[in-house]
């Protein structure tokens, strides 16, 4: 082998047995986490990084549909992926399009409820369906299921979801009320949308009639707005606060959401470590004998 397709292949094989070593850190620190955080209560958790077990359901008035089955669910990911032939390479499998949930959905317990954020989520979920059909998005008679893919389809679909029932969460914890944006904030949106409509604003608060709003004038507008950001924010405080589960933004707080309980889910983090280990070992006593052998 020419030394600089050695170089190469010693530079790829070595990203591999590095990308297996992450991967071995990355699954057991998950499966740590699991273990090591103690499960809390809706009601009673702390602000901040907690783990949660109960059940979930869709928003009322925000139902998801998974693209592809059009089923309810909690949650959904979808790829759908077109079949390519080459008289060099034969048939191989290329993504057309693909995508996933960000509508949150409730998880409660038998202590209260918060709203879940599903957006950079790592999803676990149970449902999983694989089927082809001869269509870019597949109707009822493209569900051929496996033998679809022995005559000739062209499209393969797959689909993942979280149904209503069961779910297991572990992310950032916060408890957001109406009034917690400062009143300078809120004054500072409120007038920029007044100033949206000039008309109207000169309407109220032109009082020499010159058809705009001079220096004087501007002060009895910021004052009215102030006067009705506090009657607001007073009505505001007497409503009850909004949980939220959501990313900590954080790779050692990682949010993951599994409709398998704990313990499953944590010993499916074990296993896929072991696997990269396995695939460490391999590429870097690969990486060892290349070496050996060169030189």
């Amino acid at each position: 082998m020419a030394g600089l397709h050695f170089s190469v292949f010693v530079f790829v094989v070595g990203a591999f047995a590095l990308y297996f070593f992450y991967l071995i850190w990355r699954n057991f620190h998950r499966a740590r986490i699991i273990e090591d955080t103690p499960t809390a209560k809706v009601r009673s958790a702390p602000q901040g990084y907690v783990e949660l077990e109960g059940r979930a359901r869709p928003l009322p008035d925000q139902p998801v549909f998974a693209p592809l089955t059009k089923t309810v669910c909690l949650w959904y990911c979808f790829k759908i992926e077109r079949e390519r032939r080459s008289s060099r390479s034969g048939s191989h499998w290329s993504e057309v399009e693909s995508g996933r949930s960000e509508t949150p959905f409730i998880f409660f317990d038998e202590t209260g409820e918060c709203l879940v954020d599903p957006r950079r989520a790592e999803v676990t979920s149970i449902v999983k369906k694989v089927w082809y059909g001869s269509s870019k998005w597949p109707d009822v008679q493209d569900r051929l299921g496996f033998f679809g893919g022995l005559i000739g389809s062209r499209y393969r679909y797959t689909e993942e979801r979280i149904e209503t029932g069961d779910v297991y969460l572990l992310g950032w914890f916060d408890t957001v009320r109406s009034t917690d944006t400062s009143l300078s904030e809120e004054l500072a949106r409120l007038l920029k949308s007044w100033k949206q409509d000039q008309p109207a604003l000169v309407d109220r608060f032109d009082e020499n009639g010159d058809g705009r709003i001079d220096e004087n004038e501007w002060q009895g507008v910021r004052q009215a707005a102030r006067r009705r950001l506090i009657e607001d924010r007073a009505e505001r405080s007497a409503q009850p606060a909004t949980n939220i589960m959501r990313a900590s933004g954080r790779d050692r707080y990682p949010f993951l959401i599994s409709a398998r309980p704990q313990q499953l889910l944590g010993d499916r983090y074990r296993r896929h470590a072991l696997f990269a280990l396995l695939g460490s070992l391999v590429a870097a006593g690969f990486l060892a004998w290349m070496i050996a052998v060169r030189f």
